[in-house]
């Protein structure tokens, strides 16, 4: 289908569905976890107080039972989780022995390949894991969370008509807050704000056994306000840390709200607390960020190395950082070569419009103008629905003398998103814009 014609679809099949591969790439990881708990008609909905708890359990029912492939996998889900709550990408690497010994004991389980994909993608392999989702479905069609992992891999791989149909299928068998979430996604790429909102308050009313997905599916609707509320956003993201009390990616959205409305020091305690608790790269990158827009280079040096720290524990954990490190160094005009480089390596295991954008945006930085808007043509490939890449496009065509161009995407981009929160931006980006749109 044309990027039109999906945007209609989605208007008028109001239940379908997209992921979200997030923070750090660690989200699909919940998707599996649920598998066992949802076609388990014995499990509780009684919302989970503590992960590590789960996991002493966990390791418990796997001492005393080796011989069943089953707790090794399970043993795994609850470290997927742990990573979402906690960023340490070294737990994949205990994944891959508990799964390595699932396998031993069953080769052709349709949960451990489902649970190697989620561990695939949270390293951003995410060829393998769409490989091992399908591999999952093929072992068995039945749990529905496995279209959900199709459907990942091929939003992130740029397939993005096959993941429509694979989340519609999803959707179509069993629509619950991972499934919503992906409803909200989708229709956010194709520039359906309102019903991704829709889709994000149903995730909500939905819920689920692990309050921070919740809390998750909150943030993602304090984003969407933040492009035009900022009391609403604020609103929305304390809500979640009432749902998850000192929630990292609502503090940042709150430091995010903070900044937009002048408050540097506000937004200097929330990027702080966030990166405290989760030491995130775009934590700690906001944070270096204010002290840049207040004129504090040393500050902000210090904050952008801690940045480049946290990049390294990652990619220590076997996650693939090539997109996120190039967004970093281009959105801060720092080594523009070596962001190139990782622009060009990413693009090429991840064709999506985001990563066309990331390309895009690293050309700029080289001057490779031309090279540039050829990048950012192919990120607004769905359409202009992308306020970053939007104004990216305009930047581009500022320096290639396309004017006109230029002013119309700048000022479709601020339409879009009035406060440039959207968290592909830097929070300095704002300011740049609003000074090239005076110039033009």
């Amino acid at each position: 289908m044309k990027s039109d014609a999906v945007l209609n679809f989605l208007k008028t099949n109001r239940n379908i569905l997209l992921v979200v591969v997030a923070v750090a790439g660690i989200l699909t990881g919940s998707i599996v976890l649920n598998i066992a708990r949802s076609n388990n008609p014995n499990s509780s909905t009684r919302p989970y107080s503590n992960t590590d708890q789960l996991i002493q359990i966990g390791r418990s029912r796997l001492a005393a039972d080796p011989g069943n492939p089953s707790r090794y996998v399970s043993l795994c889900q609850l470290y997927l989780q742990k990573v979402r709550e906690n960023a340490d990408t070294s737990l994949y690497e205990k994944c891959d022995s508990l799964l390595g010994k699932a396998t031993g004991l069953d080769t052709a389980n349709a949960d451990i390949a489902a649970t190697q994909a989620s561990v695939a993608y949270g390293r951003h392999s995410f060829r393998e894991g769409l490989e091992l989702s399908k591999k999952a479905l093929q072992l068995n069609p039945l749990p529905v969370a496995y279209w959900g992992l199709v459907g990942d891999g091929q939003i992130e791989l740029g397939q993005y008509n096959e993941a429509v149909q694979s989340f519609q299928t999803m959707v179509d068998k069993k629509p619950e807050l991972s499934s919503f979430n992906r409803v909200a996604y989708v229709r956010e790429v194709y520039g359906d704000i309102a019903g991704a909102k829709s889709a994000l308050g149903a995730a909500i009313s939905a819920g689920s056994s692990f309050p921070e997905n919740v809390a998750f599916s909150q943030v993602e609707l304090g984003k969407l306000h933040a492009r035009s509320d900022l009391d609403k956003a604020e609103r929305t993201y304390k809500e979640a840390l009432q749902t998850y009390p000192s929630y990292p990616p609502a503090l940042e959205g709150l430091g995010r709200v903070a900044f937009a409305r002048g408050d540097h020091k506000e937004a200097i305690k929330y990027f702080s607390q966030a990166f405290e608790i989760l030491p995130l790269a775009q934590y700690v990158s906001a944070l270096g960020d204010v002290y840049t827009g207040k004129g504090d280079k040393k500050k902000a040096s210090q904050q952008y190395f801690l940045a480049q720290l946290a990049f390294d524990k990652s990619s220590s954990g076997g996650v693939n950082n090539d997109f996120e490190l190039s967004t970093f160094l281009s959105e801060r005009n720092k080594d523009p070569k070596k962001s190139l480089e990782l622009a060009q390596a990413a693009f090429a295991v991840r064709p999506n419009i985001f990563s066309a954008d990331a390309l895009s945006w690293a050309h700029y930085r080289l001057g490779n103008y031309t090279e540039a808007q050829a990048a950012s043509r192919e990120a607004m490939k769905l359409g202009e629905h992308q306020a970053v890449v939007l104004y990216h496009a305009g930047m581009i065509a500022d320096k290639l003398g396309q004017k006109e161009q230029a002013d119309k995407y700048l000022k479709k981009a601020f339409g879009l998103d009035k406060y440039f929160l959207e968290s592909h931006f830097s929070i300095l980006d704002r300011q740049v814009a609003k000074e090239a749109l005076e110039r033009l």
